[in-house]
This record gives structure tokens, C-alpha cells and sequence, in this order.
């Protein structure tokens, strides 16, 4: 593994950052990767408007872009996908040894249940918070690392 790497990743269901510090010294936090989900961030019906939808249909059932909000939850679910790949592919080229994670409780949600049982072993620890909108600068003071 990186020797003493700590990532933190700050975000929710449509913008996340990822930073890495020193997780013995914890100095500065350095910017390893912005994520940006716009489709999160669409209306409803907006989504549902879309004449490309890649997710119409299931076997077993109403697809669930047809209840009320359905294409928000499918978004949602998909950027947490995005993001728990990511951390995979990091995990796997031993770029961190412990990860914190801070997100809203809702998204925070998904992220647990998405990430894989490699990295879950990884995190130091998660916040339900929302500091997606927090200057870089400041998140140091925000986000408990240990």
C-alpha cells in the first residue's frame, strides 16, 4: 500500500472531490480528482424526457424511472457506482491506505452499500455530512480525519 495515505472523499449525489494527505502528519490535502454528475442535478422531469434513456425497462416489473423520481434514484445510484470504481481502481494500485468518506446521509447510504468489502476494509471513518459546497481550503477544519 501507499505508505501512509489517506484519501478523503468530500461529495454528494451530483459533485464529489477527492483529496489525499499524509495520514501520520496530516498535512495539506491535495486534489486528486473533481467528479461531476449533471444528470443528478436535472429535474425529474427533465430525466424522464430524454429520448435516450439507457436505463428503460427491467424483467421483473415497472422500471423504476416511473415512480416519482425514479430517474433521480437511478442518477444517484449510478454516480455512487462511479465513484465505489474509482476507489476500487485506486485500492488496487495501492494508492491510499485509509480512506474518509463525507457525504449527505442519503448518498452516504449508497456509497456504503456500493463499495466493495477491499475498500470498506479501508475506511478510517464516514460523515453524514454535505460539504460539497466547503472551499478546499476549509474542509481540513470540517472534516474529522482521525
Amino acid at each position: 500500500m501507499a505508505d501512509g495515505t489517506l484519501w478523503i472523499l468530500v461529495g454528494n449525489a451530483s459533485r464529489a472531490r477527492l483529496f489525499a494527505t499524509d495520514a501520520k502528519a496530516q498535512g495539506d490535502w491535495r486534489l486528486v480528482e473533481e467528479f461531476q454528475h449533471e444528470e443528478s442535478r436535472a429535474k425529474a422531469f427533465e430525466l424522464l424526457n430524454q429520448p435516450d434513456n439507457p436505463n428503460a425497462g427491467t424483467l421483473h416489473g415497472p422500471p423504476v424511472e416511473n415512480e416519482p423520481n425514479g430517474r433521480k434514484v437511478v442518477e444517484h445510484d449510478r454516480f455512487a457506482r462511479e465513484l465505489s470504481d474509482y476507489l476500487d481502481k485506486g485500492h488496487d494500485r495501492r494508492a491510499f491506505d485509509k480512506l474518509v468518506i463525507a457525504a449527505p446521509p442519503e448518498f452516504l447510504g449508497r456509497m456504503r452499500r456500493l463499495l466493495s468489502s477491499r475498500v470498506k476494509q479501508r475506511v478510517l471513518l464516514d460523515v453524514d455530512a454535505d460539504y460539497s459546497n466547503v472551499p478546499a481550503r476549509d474542509l481540513p477544519d470540517r472534516v474529522p480525519v482521525l
